[in-house]
């Protein structure tokens, strides 16, 4: 990248990966082609036991470094060694199958150099349904804002690691990842944790491609398991707050029973959760963040329900 690599990295980008060489490769190649800002890539291989590690030691750049646990540890663990090696003003955390849009860490940088009081750049991302061979923009905002995001996690927003810068100092100070028994909603603990101190910015472009895939683990109770995370973090809260709180989640549930019930055909009751939703906790469907976001998972699970993938 045209000399910018013998400069201190501005941002630094951690990914970890086990055993997805071919994916792996893809995403390096994303991070490589970034201009504009000054980076560095920090990888950690997750004791993988196919040609990923030997890949990796063949690759030869000042801004490259690598780390190999010898054990399997997880993605949390693996996650930190990254941070404690970052150097970058900046943080990154981006898995090994998805991989960044040109210009993605200039576009996010720039935005939190220029609000110095946000906490965390998040910028839209592409989805792409690898089984389906179709890719979306997911729910984003159009221009840029600076906002609280708080209430939206609560209610069960969240931002994929990808889509979000960090400022490193922030990510230190929360302690980074904790307890590998939250995968896969680490990444909404730490946003939970890291909204509590400032505001953030919404960058409108695309940043990223978050891949939908088999090979992902989710919980086979994926609702209590979100729910879990969120209680989590309601009760590191001043009590003063957890009523309002509760509701937010409340209302959030109540929005992933109707999700569930247009992916089994009961559109009617799905309207109706919805409204329950609503009339709990009105204000929240009016962020810029949530009512586009509510109303395509709906039409995408009722989609999914007519025409199932072969």
């Amino acid at each position: 990248m045209a000399g910018e690599g013998r400069l201190p990295p501005r941002v630094s980008v951690v990914v970890t990966t086990r055993n997805r060489l071919a994916w792996l490769q893809q995403c390096i190649a994303s991070v490589e082609q970034q201009q504009g800002v000054a980076w560095e890539l920090l990888i950690v291989d997750d004791a993988s036991s196919d040609q990923t590690w030997d890949w990796l030691s063949q690759l030869i750049s000042p801004q490259v470094r690598i780390h190999r646990f010898a054990q399997n540890c997880e993605r949390c663990r693996a996650r930190n060694q990254g941070l404690a090696l970052a150097s970058g003003e900046y943080v990154m955390f981006l898995d090994d199958d998805d991989w960044l849009w040109p210009g993605a860490l200039k576009r996010l940088a720039d935005a939190l150099d220029k609000h110095g009081d946000a906490v965390a750049a998040v910028g839209a991302r592409q989805a792409v349904f690898a089984a389906e061979n179709y890719a979306r923009r997911d729910a984003h905002p159009r221009r840029l804002r600076k906002r609280n995001i708080e209430a939206e996690l609560l209610f069960g927003w969240s931002a994929v690691s990808g889509q979000n810068l960090y400022r490193t100092s922030v990510i230190r100070s929360v302690g980074g990842y904790e307890d590998e028994k939250l995968i896969p909603f680490e990444d909404r603990l730490l946003w939970l944790r890291v909204a509590a101190l400032g505001f953030v910015v919404l960058v409108p472009e695309i940043v990223m491609s978050y891949r939908y895939h088999g090979g992902q683990v989710r919980p086979v109770d994926i609702q209590s398991a979100r729910n879990a995370v969120a209680i989590r973090a309601i009760r590191a809260m001043p009590r003063s707050q957890w009523r309002r709180s509760l509701q937010l989640r409340r209302s959030g549930h109540l929005v992933e029973q109707a999700e569930e019930q247009m992916s089994h055909g009961n559109p009617l009751k799905a309207l109706w959760l919805c409204a329950r939703a609503a009339c709990n906790t009105p204000a929240i469907f009016a962020s810029v963040l949530i009512g586009e976001w509510v109303a395509r998972r709906l039409a995408g699970r009722l989609y999914r329900r007519m025409f199932p993938v072969n």
